[in-house]
C-alpha cells in the first residue's frame, strides 16, 4: 500500500470511531424506540468499521518487505542452531 493509502486508512478509521462515539451520545439523549435502537445499531456499526480500518491499517504497514510479512513462532532463534 502507498503512504497515501495508509494515512486514508488512518483517517477513516479515526473518523468512523468518533462517529461512533457520537452516536453513542446520541443514544443516551434518546430514551427508548424506533431511534434509540437506530443510533445503538449505527454505534456498533460505526465502532467495528473503524476497528477494522485502523486494524487494517496497523497490519499493512508492519509488513517488512524483504521478509514474508509475519513473524512465525517457528523461525524465532533458528540463526542460533
Amino acid at each position: 500500500m502507498t503512504p497515501r493509502h495508509v494515512s486514508l486508512l488512518m483517517r477513516s478509521g479515526l473518523t468512523f470511531v468518533a462517529l461512533g462515539a457520537l452516536t453513542f451520545v446520541g443514544s443516551l439523549v434518546v430514551d427508548s424506540g424506533f431511534v434509540h435502537g437506530a443510533f445503538q445499531g449505527v454505534t456498533v456499526a460505526l465502532m467495528v468499521g473503524g476497528a477494522y480500518l485502523l486494524g487494517r491499517r496497523v497490519w499493512s504497514s508492519d509488513a517488512d518487505p524483504d521478509e514474508d510479512g509475519m513473524w512465525l513462532p517457528s523461525r524465532d532463534g533458528a540463526d542460533e542452531r
